[in-house]
């Protein structure tokens, strides 16, 4: 074993004490290494060596695992930590929920990215001791609950007296993207799940989860996604680890 990705595996230890913390360590596959009990118990596993040795297309409906590890490329391949960001992520059976999740590359003694480390709260529970962060998490709650109705930049920014440039500027440097990109990114978030989860139109899909136009809806889920709305429909319902197969046709965020 590496010896720094077995210095992580030491420090894992300590965030068993963490409960709300869920921890884990990738090698350059993204095959899991370690994980901390939070987090196998949160998926469902009786030990930690139920998940090592697996990836995210063994744990997860194959259309959030390649998602996942895309991010997990990203990350190695640019060898730049990715803080704060939003991700839905299955938790007990029959439950999707947010989180936020960072990453951080892990190097060997030469330099070289040898795998990942990363670090998951559940985003209702998530506190910061930043005041920031606490008072940017109302704002994020707010589009989580809110993504299908029309939201203004202005009005978010008012919501942390904030002016617009302060309010985007800092919302940056907490979650690496624009308010606009992460309202964006919400209302994607929500279509790839109605897409498998419901039998509504892509007409509907699209005024459901917040777009006013079909086809700026469409091009927008090309641009992110790289396959249209119905050939995601297609491909990932082929799959058999389909949201279906995997989670049941509940409740697709919190209350």
């Amino acid at each position: 074993m590496n010896t720094n990705i077995g210095a992580e595996l030491a420090l894992a230890g300590l965030f068993d004490y963490l409960p709300d913390v869920y921890l884990y360590v990738k090698d350059r596959d993204s095959r899991f290494v370690a994980v901390n009990e939070a987090l196998w118990k949160l998926r469902g596993f009786e030990s930690e060596a139920d998940v090592v040795g697996k990836t995210d297309l063994d744990l997860h409906p194959r259309y959030l695992a390649e998602r996942y590890m895309a991010e997990d490329r990203q990350v190695m391949e640019s060898g730049i930590p990715l803080p704060n960001q939003i991700w839905l992520v299955p938790s007990k059976p029959g439950e999707l929920k947010w989180f936020i999740s960072s990453k951080m590359p892990l190097r060997s003694a030469t330099g070289e990215v040898i795998g990942i480390a990363g670090v998951m709260r559940d985003l209702e529970k998530a506190k910061s001791a930043a005041t920031s962060f606490d008072a940017f998490q109302k704002v994020v709650n707010y589009v989580l609950r809110n993504y299908e109705q029309p939201l203004r930049v202005n009005e978010l920014a008012a919501m942390v007296h904030l002016s617009v440039s302060q309010f985007d500027r800092r919302f940056k440097a907490l979650y690496h993207m624009t308010p606009q990109q992460y309202i964006l990114r919400v209302r994607l978030h929500a279509a790839c799940h109605e897409i498998l989860a419901t039998g509504g139109t892509i007409a509907q899909i699209a005024t459901n989860c917040g777009f006013y136009d079909q086809s700026y809806f469409t091009k927008q889920f090309r641009k992110h996604l790289g396959i249209s709305p119905t050939d995601y429909r297609v491909r990932y319902q082929e799959s058999p680890n389909t949201l279906s197969d995997s989670l049941g046709l509940a409740p697709l965020f919190p209350s």
